[in-house]
C-alpha cells in the first residue's frame, strides 16, 4: 500500500479568558509550545453560555488566534494534551485562567480538539476527540447543528477566513520550496 502524504494544517486555537494579564501570560506560553502567533482575531465577548462562568467567572471574551508552524493534523490528540497542561500552567488556584481549545484548520474545515465525547465527535486517542466545527464552502464557513453556538453565529467566521487565506499562502510557499529543492 502506497503511503498518502497528508498535508500539514494551520494550527489554531479559540483561546477564551477574562484577565488581559492572563492572556498577555497565555500567548507567551502557547509561543513557546506552539510557534510564534501569526495572527490574532478580535475577541468578542463568549454570552452564548454559562458553562465556563464558575471556574472562570463572568464578562469573559473569546478569540481565533493561529500559529505559523503547520502541523500533521494527526497530532492533534497530543496537542490537546499539551494545551490542557498549558492550561494547568496558567491555573490560579484551583480555576483556569485561559481556556485553549487547540485545532486545526485546513481548505476545508475546522476541527478542534475535546475530551468531551459527543455523538458528533470522532475519538483520536488519550481521551481526545475531533470535534468538526464548520466547513468552507461558496466562500462561507457552514456550521453544523451541533456546532458551538458562538461559532454558529458567524462571529468567527473574518478571522477564519483571514487565517485560511494565510495557510493557503503558506502552502503556495511550502510547494514552491520543494519544488526548488
Amino acid at each position: 500500500m502506497d503511503m498518502v502524504d497528508i498535508p500539514p494544517v494551520k494550527l489554531i486555537a479559540a483561546v477564551l479568558y477574562q484577565s488581559e494579564k492572563a492572556l498577555e501570560k497565555a500567548y507567551g506560553i502557547m509561543t513557546e509550545a506552539f510557534s510564534a502567533i501569526d495572527f490574532k482575531g478580535d475577541f468578542l465577548p463568549f454570552v452564548e453560555s454559562d458553562y465556563y462562568g464558575p471556574e472562570m467567572g463572568s464578562d469573559l471574551l473569546r478569540g481565533i488566534i493561529s500559529f505559523e508552524r503547520l502541523v500533521n493534523p494527526g497530532s492533534l490528540a497530543s496537542l490537546k494534551l499539551q494545551a490542557r497542561a498549558l492550561e494547568d500552567r496558567l491555573r490560579s488556584e484551583e480555576s483556569r485562567t485561559v481556556n485553549i481549545d487547540i485545532g486545526y484548520l485546513d481548505m476545508f474545515k475546522v476541527v478542534l480538539a475535546s475530551f468531551k465525547a459527543r455523538s458528533n465527535k470522532i475519538y483520536l486517542s488519550d481521551g481526545v476527540w475531533a470535534d468538526w466545527i464548520s466547513y468552507f464552502e461558496r466562500g462561507e464557513y457552514q456550521t453544523f447543528l451541533w456546532s458551538f453556538p458562538d461559532f454558529k453565529s458567524g462571529i468567527y467566521d473574518p478571522a477564519l477566513k483571514s487565517i485560511r487565506n494565510r495557510y493557503k499562502n503558506q502552502l503556495k510557499t511550502e510547494t514552491q520550496t520543494r519544488r526548488q529543492s
